[in-house]
């Protein structure tokens, strides 16, 4: 399972949106800023909203340089672009239809014969290093906002 100081998996994925649909890559958005990056399930899993919410609130000024901010939720592309619209997110919504980078990133895990996704949210640095790790522990669990900031301000 991935940790602080691993490399951070790379990706292009999908943005859904109803102008097309414009592709990211982790390398890119992290060669010229930090990233946030948050992992999220369907629209109306326990906790995907919140997480969602409490990543555009992050307090985003008080960081001492830029720092982007990408969603990730594993669902289909037409239920992204909708919850990215219901959201009107201050940062892109990515779609990951099959999970892959779920997987990669250890928030999609098989419990059961069952696939289970956990919230997560990961910091990635210019080097694209893993700087922060929080995968959520049940859905009740809320993102330790503090934390996040002072890692980003460590950057």
């Amino acid at each position: 399972m991935l940790g602080e100081d691993d490399p951070a998996p790379d990706f292009d994925l999908p943005r859904p949106t109803g102008e097309g649909t414009p592709t990211y890559r982790l390398s890119a958005a992290a060669s010229d800023s930090p990233v946030t990056l948050a992992f999220v399930g369907l629209a109306d899993a326990p906790g995907t909203l919140a997480l969602l919410r409490e990543l555009g609130e992050l307090g985003w000024s008080s960081m001492p340089g830029p720092v982007a901010a990408l969603g990730v939720c594993v669902d289909e592309m037409d239920a992204v672009a909708s919850l990215a619209d219901s959201l009107d997110l201050p940062y892109p919504l990515l779609a990951d239809p099959d999970g892959f980078f779920a997987q990669r990133y250890g928030v999609l895990e098989e419990q059961g014969g069952q696939l289970y996704l956990r919230r997560g949210l990961f910091v990635v640095d210019q080097s694209c290093r893993l700087r922060f790790v929080w995968r959520a522990n049940d859905p009740e669990e809320s993102l330790p906002v503090e934390d996040v900031a002072a890692t980003l301000r460590s950057l």
